[in-house]
């Protein structure tokens, strides 16, 4: 008798002649709703592990001798019986796992991290997420002596809108036609929409009226090729990059959205290089 026998009578349990097809947890009581959400001490100790063993046997040597003589067929038909039951192994080791993860989750949950009402946390104590970084002797907020950023309105706004009075709030009489007495002014701090500007650059082509001889203006040495980027998109592509450390793809995105032009992630690549 072997030693797996051996335990397997020990427990109570007599080892199936052939391969079974069951679960270690009572799956059936599980899916009825027997095992609760709120799992409590007594609860956790009536939840019932159905153990079985599987009979999971390889093939002793004379069977492999016996099938390596009738030929390659016998010994396909040995190999797949031991894959049908690794198979199976495989399939009830997940469906436990499963189980076992989702009650494992259950147990998890108490009122901090769930909907639960702090009296079902029960005796238990439950650990409170706590900064490991001691208090400051400084108070919050600004502190002495620091220069703070406060926005002042500017003299000379690049742009002003005029908001005319039409209508008397008294008499509801007209002053469209009135002139203002004065101004009450409020400015507001804002980035203008930003969008891809296209410069085209032209280089005149003249023949001499003397020789003949065709002319041609140069364009800047920054302009190489028919289309190209210009240096802010390389600066900014090199920023995202290097300065943040934005994925490429990220940083095609952004210029999308900020610029409403998608750069390929290939000049976003060579201006991160540059």
């Amino acid at each position: 008798m072997s030693s797996g026998t051996q335990r397997a009578n020990l427990r109570g349990v007599t080892p199936p002649n052939n391969l079974e097809k069951v679960p270690l947890l009572n799956l059936e009581s599980y899916n009825r709703g027997n095992y609760p959400g709120t799992l409590n001490s007594c609860e956790t100790r009536g939840i019932q592990f159905m153990m079985r063993l599987m009979n999971f046997r390889m093939p002793p040597d004379a069977a492999i001798h016996t099938a390596f003589e009738k030929g390659e067929a016998a010994v396909m038909e040995l190999f797949h019986h031991v894959a049908d039951q690794r198979a199976e192994l495989a399939r009830q080791l997940a469906k436990q796992g499963d189980v076992l993860q989702d009650l494992q989750a259950r147990l998890a949950k108490h009122s901090n991290n769930s909907s639960k009402p702090p009296s079902s946390d029960g005796y238990r104590q439950v650990k409170r997420t706590t900064s490991f970084r001691p208090s400051g002797d400084k108070p919050n907020g600004g502190q002495p002596g620091h220069a703070g950023h406060t926005l002042r309105a500017v003299d000379a706004p690049e742009r002003t809108e005029t908001h005319e009075a039409d209508t008397c709030a008294h008499c509801q009489a007209s002053v469209t036609g009135t002139e203002a007495v004065g101004y009450e002014e409020r400015q507001v701090f804002d980035i203008p929409a930003i969008r891809i500007d296209v410069t085209a650059h032209r280089a005149e082509i003249k023949v001499c009226p003397l020789c003949g001889q065709t002319n041609q203006g140069r364009f800047p040495a920054s302009v190489r090729h028919a289309v190209q980027y210009g240096p802010i998109v390389h600066t900014w592509a090199s920023y995202f990059t290097n300065q943040h450390h934005m994925p490429v793809e990220r940083t095609t995105e952004i210029c999308e959205d900020l610029m409403q032009h998608r750069v390929s992630e290939g000049t976003v690549l060579k201006a991160s290089e540059q």
